[in-house]
């Protein structure tokens, strides 16, 4: 019997980045469509929200109820630390579509920063990134470049794009550009090191790009912080899984979203 992690990946290696993250989020919508039908389960989704989503859904590589999870946890985290200054980060901005999300409904007073590589370093996460664990990323291709994901893309612009939107008053927000943590410029990682975080966001994909981010966040996190991992249980992408077990993190302090992400509450 063919498994269905051998069809996933057969498509993986048949169309592009970009033309895989369309067919996900098709396929996904008809998906959670149907839910109604199947489960009588109808989500209320706020006006806010599906402007929101409407605005991103063409760049983003999350379909909609993984984008809804990161909604949630925004205004729960806003809750929590309200009348702060907060600090924002997000490991693998991609084309930016969780980072518009993030910037529309984190809190006012917040430094939000978003590291990538934007395309510019497809080769250097090849050679030093993609290990044995993160099978669907071997062969001769090379993933994260100019030529698929990134193709039309321009930092500034989603910088601009950001800075103009009516909900970005009284924010800051900090595009970095790197392969991290191997080339951070001392500059951003000055910006970065010093500081406590209120949410944190991992999308890296690979198992020694996301082991980094959690050795980088884990100890910097504030009391009450939230931390959202992309991918944990998504087939073909092992790598995120067997990070963050290799990390170790605390399982009784996560919880597992129906969309395959994981949830971390830093309790203390």
């Amino acid at each position: 019997m063919i498994k269905f992690k051998t069809i996933r990946s057969t498509v993986s290696k048949i169309f592009t980045e970009s033309q895989q993250m369309k067919i996900v989020i098709c396929i996904s919508d008809i998906f959670w469509f149907l839910r109604k039908y199947f489960l009588a389960v109808d989500i209320d989704y706020s006006k806010e929200f599906i402007n929101n989503w409407k605005k991103v859904k063409p760049e983003s590589s999350l379909d909609r109820e993984r984008n809804f999870t990161l909604y949630q946890l925004l205004n729960i985290h806003n809750n929590f630390f309200k009348n702060q200054e907060t600090n924002i980060i997000e490991f693998g901005v991609s084309r930016g579509s969780s980072l518009i999300t993030i910037c529309n409904f984190i809190k006012k007073n917040s430094n939000i920063f978003g590291i990538d590589s934007f395309g510019i370093y497809a080769e250097e996460i090849k050679k030093l990134s993609t290990s044995n664990v993160d099978q669907n990323y071997q062969g001769s291709q090379i993933a994260f470049n100019k030529r698929t994901r990134f193709k039309n893309f321009n930092t500034q612009k989603l910088y601009n794009n950001i800075l103009e939107q009516d909900n970005f008053k009284d924010k800051r927000l900090f595009l970095i550009e790197c392969h991290f943590p191997d080339n951070l410029k001392s500059e951003d990682w000055e910006k970065i090191s010093n500081r406590k975080y209120s949410f944190a966001y991992i999308d890296f994909d690979l198992s020694i790009s996301i082991y980094d981010a959690l050795e980088f966040i884990i100890p910097k996190l504030e009391k009450k912080a939230i931390l959202l991992i992309d991918d944990y249980n998504m087939i073909n992408q092992e790598g995120c899984k067997a990070a963050v077990k290799k990390f170790g993190l605390d399982e009784k302090r996560c919880f597992q979203t129906s969309g395959g992400q994981l949830v971390f509450f830093n309790g203390s």
